[in-house]
């Protein structure tokens, strides 16, 4: 199948080709599943998240990152690559990963859309805030 689509919208594409490391087909398939899934993305069951760290990783220009997200202080660990490190947040984690694959861009994500949890291919921002709402019931 064949999309044609207007300059405005093929700069949208290639900016999103960029910002996801993937070729167009990429791009199509991960707002499809957005979309199909609906904003939240997959659902996470947040027992499965209340004790200890959560893995989770990024892809970012053919690199696979690696990580631990804490879920009692929101902290993000890189473990390994240029990266590597102990952050205060999923955006510095996300920050850091950015400034050492491509320092010539600037650095700031979102880092609750920027990781994801491997257990579910859900986007952390999917658990976040899991342990407090737990420790309430």
């Amino acid at each position: 199948m064949e999309v044609k689509l207007d300059k405005g919208d093929a700069a949208k594409v290639t900016l999103l080709k960029r910002a996801w490391d993937t070729d167009e087909a990429g791009v199509v398939h991960r707002l499809l599943e957005y979309f199909e899934k609906g904003a939240e993305g997959p659902v996470v069951d947040a027992s499965a998240v209340s004790v200890g760290v959560v893995r989770v990783h990024a892809r970012y220009q053919g690199h696979r990152i690696a990580a631990e997200f804490d879920p009692g202080s929101e902290s993000v660990t890189i473990l390994s690559g240029p990266a590597a490190g102990h952050y205060k947040s999923p955006s510095g984690a996300a920050t850091a990963v950015l400034q050492a694959y491509n320092p010539g861009i600037a650095p700031h994500r979102n880092g609750w859309s920027f990781w994801v949890v491997d257990a579910s291919g859900a986007r952390l921002q999917a658990i976040r805030g899991a342990q407090t709402s737990e420790a309430g019931k």
